[in-house]
C-alpha cells in the first residue's frame, strides 16, 4: 500500500465519522439571542392565552339505552311491528349516539334552559367572567323572538341604578334608561328584564350580556360534546362536556337527556298512529286489487285458449318431431333427383348407366330409369361386336336420347312437387314450434298472475287480524328510551386549560422554532460550515485547510517569516504531493465554484511555499475576465500578458514574464489586456507552445483560472493541468456547488482533482488544534 492509498483510506475514515456535538453547540449558540427571544415570545403568548382563557370543567354522565324488548312496550310489543321487520324500532347504540349529539336535539335543550342570553362581569384587564343561575341578579323573559334577527356580536352593558330602574348601553356612549318589568323591543325581539327578589348578599351593579343565536350555539355544543359507548358489548353511553360553569354544564346534560326521551316517546306514538293509517289504506287497496287480479286470470285464459297446458305441450312436441322427420326425407329425395339429373346432363355420362334408381320413390320415374339402363346395356353389348355406325346402334342412340329427355322432364316435375310439399310442411312445422315455444311463457305468466292473487289474499287476511290487535295496543304505555345511570357531575378541578403543559410546550416551541428556522435557513440558503460536511458531500479528497485571516490583501511572500497560514499551505502542498504520487504535478490549476472563495489567495501562497523550497515557480493569471493576482500583490505592471501572447505571435515568453521582488524563485505572468471573448483567445494554438516552454523552464506552474462554476474558461486548460486544486470557502460556498467537482471527478474532465478549504475558524476544524502555536503572534524563524 503506497502513501496515496493511505491518504485515501484516511479520507474515507473521516467521511464515516460523525460530527461531534460540540460543533453543533457552537453553531447554534452563536444565535443565543434568537433562542432567548423565541422563549420569551412563546412563553408570553402562553401566559396571555392562560390569562384570557376561562377555566373549563369536565361534566360527565352515563345513561343506558334500552334494548328493543324493553323499549317496545304497548303498541310495539303485541302488534304488527313485532311481525314486520321493516317496522321494528330496534335501538342501535351508534345510532343513538348520533341522535344525542344532533343539532336539532341540542337546540331544543338550549331552548328548554332559556339560554338566549349569557351574562358576564368584569374580571381583570379586558377579561370577563361568566355568571349563571343565582349569581345573575336579573332575569330576561321574551314574549316574542324575531326569526331572522340581525347578528349582534357585541355585549350589552346593564347597570342597575336602583330597585326600580336600570340603564342599557348597546353602543358605546348610547345609553337608555328603563324600569324593571318594562317591555323592551329591539332587533332580537320583545322582552322584559326583572330584578330577582330573592337576592342573597351583594350583587354586581354592572353586568354585561350577549344575545345568543341558538342555532350557532347548538353547533358549538355539538362540537364540544363527546358521546361514545363504554364498550362494544354494552348499551351504556358516556356523555362528556366541557363547561366554564359546572352548574350550567350539569343542567344542560340533564335537559339534553330529557329532550331525548321526550322525542323518542313522540316518535313511538307517531309510529303507532301512522301504522294504523297504513293498515286501513292497505286493506282498501287490497280489496280492489284482488278483484282486478281475478278478472285478469279469467281474461288471460280466454285469450290464450288454455284448457290443459301439459297435454297440449306433449301434442306439440310429437307433431314437431314428425314434421322434422318428413322434411329430412324430402331433402334426401331432392338430393337424389339432383344427382340423377347431373348424371343425365353430363357429357361424360351419355353412354353410361345412371345410379340411384332404388332411392327414387316415384314409380314412373323409377321405371324410366330402369328402361334407360337396359338400353345402355344393350348398346354396350352391340358395340362389343360392331361399330357405332351400325344402324342398330344408331337406333338405340335415338331411343336413349328420347328417353333422356323424358327422364329430365320427369325429374323436374318430381322436384317441383317435393318442394311444394316441403314448403307446406315447413310452414305447418313453424306454427307448431311457435305454439310449443309459447307454452312455457303462457304457463309462467299465468303462474305470476295466480301468485299475485295468492299473495294479496294472504296480506288481506293478515291485515284484518292485526288491525284489531293494533287498536287495542295503541293506548299501552311505553318506557323511556334511555335510563340515567350516573347523573351529570362536574370534576373537582378544571380540565382546561392545562397550564403546566401549555408552559412546557411554550418553552419547547420557544427553543424549537428558532432551531427550525436556523436549520431550514442552513438547509435551503446555508453555506458549508465544517470539514466533515465537505468530506461527506464530496468524492474528492481534502488536502487541508487555510485559516481565516482578518487582514485583507495579505501576501505572505516574505520568506524570512513564517506564519500559521504559511504552515497550513505547506501542509496542503505536502498532501498534494502525496496525492499525486507517481504522477506529475508540475502544472497545478486552481479554481473555485464562484468568485470570492480565495483561489487567487491560495495560488499566491502556494507559489510562495514552493518557491521557498527552492523550486522555480511561475503563476499564470488565467482569469481573463476578472484578474486579481497582480492586484493582490500590489504590482502595477505595464508589460504585455497572456492575452497579448496568445493573440500576437511577435511576443515571446520572456516578454510577459515578471520576477517577484520578494522571492527570486517566483515569476509572474499577468492576464494582460482583457479580451472581448476569452474562450476564443484560449483556443489559440500558441497556448500549447506556452505550456511546453514553461514546463521546460520551471519546476512548477500554477494557473489561477476563472471560477469554474460561472464560466467554462478553465475547461480549455484541462489538457495542460496535472492537478486541479478546487478551493472551498467556509460559510461562502454552498453545498450544491460541490456537485460540480463531483461531476468533474466522475467524468474525468480534470486530472487528479483535490479540495482545499479556505477561511477556516476554530469551530470549522474540530479536533485539529490549528493556531496552538500561532494564536497570538507570528513566530520568527
Amino acid at each position: 500500500m503506497d502513501i496515496k492509498d493511505l491518504l485515501n483510506q484516511e479520507i474515507d475514515l473521516k467521511k464515516s465519522s460523525s460530527v461531534p456535538l460540540e460543533f453543533y453547540m457552537k453553531k447554534y449558540l452563536r444565535h443565543w439571542y434568537i433562542f432567548l427571544a423565541g422563549v420569551i415570545v412563546c412563553c408570553g403568548a402562553a401566559l396571555t392565552y392562560i390569562y384570557y382563557t376561562p377555566n373549563q370543567y369536565e361534566i360527565t354522565s352515563t345513561l343506558m339505552i334500552n334494548n328493543s324488548e324493553e323499549a317496545k312496550k304497548g303498541f310495539s310489543n303485541n302488534t304488527v311491528l313485532d311481525d314486520l321487520d321493516g317496522y321494528q324500532s330496534t335501538n342501535i347504540v351508534e345510532n343513538e349516539v348520533e341522535v344525542l349529539t344532533s343539532i336539532s336535539l341540542i337546540r331544543k335543550a338550549l331552548e328548554e334552559l332559556n339560554l338566549y342570553n349569557t351574562f358576564y362581569v368584569e374580571n381583570g384587564f379586558k377579561r370577563y367572567k361568566e355568571l349563571y343561575g343565582d349569581a345573575v341578579p336579573v332575569s330576561i323573559s321574551y314574549s316574542k323572538l324575531n326569526k331572522q334577527a340581525k347578528k349582534f356580536t357585541g355585549m350589552v352593558r346593564l347597570e342597575i341604578v336602583d330597585d326600580q330602574s336600570f340603564e342599557l348601553e348597546m353602543e358605546e356612549g348610547v345609553k337608555s334608561r328603563h324600569s324593571f318589568g318594562e317591555k323592551i323591543s329591539n332587533f332580537f325581539g320583545e322582552f322584559t328584564i326583572h330584578l330577582k327578589e330573592d337576592q342573597q348578599g351583594s350583587y354586581p351593579e354592572i353586568i354585561f350580556f350577549t344575545y345568543n343565536d341558538l342555532r350557532e350555539m347548538a353547533f358549538e355544543y355539538s362540537e364540544s360534546i363527546n358521546a361514545e359507548p363504554t364498550n362494544k358489548l354494552s348499551t351504556v353511553i358516556s356523555l362528556t362536556l366541557l363547561a366554564s360553569i359546572p352548574e350550567k354544564g350539569e343542567e344542560f346534560l340533564k335537559a339534553l337527556v330529557e329532550v331525548y326521551n321526550s322525542e323518542a316517546l313522540k316518535n313511538i306514538n307517531s309510529t303507532a298512529a301512522n301504522t294504523l293509517d297504513f293498515i286501513d289504506e292497505q286493506m282498501e287497496k287490497l280489496t280492489s286489487e284482488l278483484a282486478e287480479i281475478e278478472q285478469a286470470v279469467e281474461t288471460y285464459k280466454n285469450e290464450n285458449s288454455i284448457s290443459d297446458l301439459s297435454a297440449e305441450s306433449q301434442l306439440y312436441l310429437e307433431n314437431s318431431s314428425t314434421a322434422k322427420q318428413k322434411l329430412s326425407e324430402y331433402d334426401i329425395s331432392i338430393e337424389v333427383l339432383n344427382n340423377l339429373e347431373e348424371n343425365l346432363t353430363s357429357s361424360n355420362n351419355l353412354s353410361k348407366m345412371v345410379q340411384g334408381s332404388l332411392l327414387i320413390e316415384d314409380v314412373a320415374l323409377s321405371d324410366l330409369v330402369k328402361k334407360y339402363n337396359e338400353l345402355q346395356r344393350e348398346r354396350q353389348r352391340l358395340l362389343n361386336g360392331t361399330t357405332s355406325d351400325n344402324p342398330l346402334v344408331k337406333n338405340l342412340d335415338e331411343q336413349l336420347s328420347s328417353l333422356r329427355s323424358d327422364l329430365l322432364e320427369n325429374i323436374q316435375s318430381s322436384k317441383r312437387s317435393i318442394q311444394i310439399a316441403k314448403k307446406s310442411l315447413e310452414e305447418n312445422a313453424l306454427k307448431i314450434e311457435e305454439r310449443a315455444n309459447r307454452v312455457p311463457q303462457i304457463e309462467r305468466e299465468l303462474l305470476s298472475i295466480t301468485r299475485q292473487q295468492a299473495t294479496k289474499q294472504e296480506n288481506y287476511q293478515y291485515l284484518m287480524k292485526k288491525r284489531e290487535e293494533s287498536v287495542l295496543s295503541l293506548a299501552a304505555t311505553s318506557v323511556s328510551n334511555a335510563r340515567v345511570i350516573d347523573p351529570p357531575m362536574a370534576g373537582l378541578f378544571p380540565a382546561r386549560p392545562l397550564k403546566k403543559l401549555i408552559m412546557v410546550f411554550a418553552f419547547i416551541f420557544g427553543l424549537g422554532i428558532p432551531f427550525g428556522m436556523i436549520y431550514l435557513n442552513d438547509y435551503f440558503f446555508g453555506k458549508i460550515g465544517q470539514k466533515n460536511e465537505v468530506e461527506t458531500l464530496s468524492q474528492v479528497p481534502v488536502m487541508g485547510e487555510i485559516s481565516h485571516e482578518k487582514r485583507k490583501n495579505l501576501y505572505l511572500g516574505n520568506y524570512q517569516h513564517k506564519s500559521l497560514i504559511g504552515e497550513q499551505v505547506n501542509l496542503v502542498w505536502t498532501n498534494m504531493k502525496f496525492a499525486s504520487m507517481r504522477k506529475p504535478n508540475q502544472v497545478i490549476l486552481t479554481t473555485s465554484s464562484i468568485g470570492g472563495e480565495g483561489k487567487t489567495f491560495f495560488s499566491i501562497n502556494l507559489a510562495r511555499t514552493i518557491g521557498l523550497s527552492g523550486k522555480k515557480t511561475v503563476i499564470l493569471e488565467f482569469d481573463l475576465r476578472k484578474p486579481s493576482v497582480l492586484k493582490q500583490l500590489g504590482i502595477n505592471s505595464e508589460k504585455p500578458g497572456i492575452s497579448e501572447y496568445l493573440s500576437d505571435e511577435n511576443y515571446l515568453t520572456r516578454d510577459i514574464l515578471t520576477l517577484s521582488e520578494q522571492n527570486p524563485n517566483i515569476f509572474l505572468i499577468g492576464a494582460g489586456k482583457l479580451p472581448d471573448n476569452p474562450i476564443q483567445i484560449m483556443n489559440s494554438p500558441r497556448l500549447e507552445d506556452l505550456f511546453n516552454e514553461l514546463r521546460s523552464k520551471f519546476d512548477h506552474i500554477i494557473i489561477d483560472s476563472a471560477p469554474i462554476g460561472l464560466v467554462a474558461d478553465a475547461f480549455a486548460l484541462s489538457p495542460f493541468a496535472d492537478m486541479l486544486a478546487y478551493v472551498v470557502r467556509y460559510y461562502y460556498t454552498k453545498p450544491s456547488h460541490l456537485k460540480l467537482i463531483n461531476q468533474i471527478a466522475e467524468q474525468g474532465k480534470f486530472t487528479n482533482p483535490v479540495l482545499v478549504l479556505n477561511d477556516a475558524k476554530s469551530e470549522h476544524s474540530y479536533g485539529y488544534g490549528y493556531g496552538y502555536y500561532y494564536d497570538k503572534k507570528t513566530a520568527k524563524i
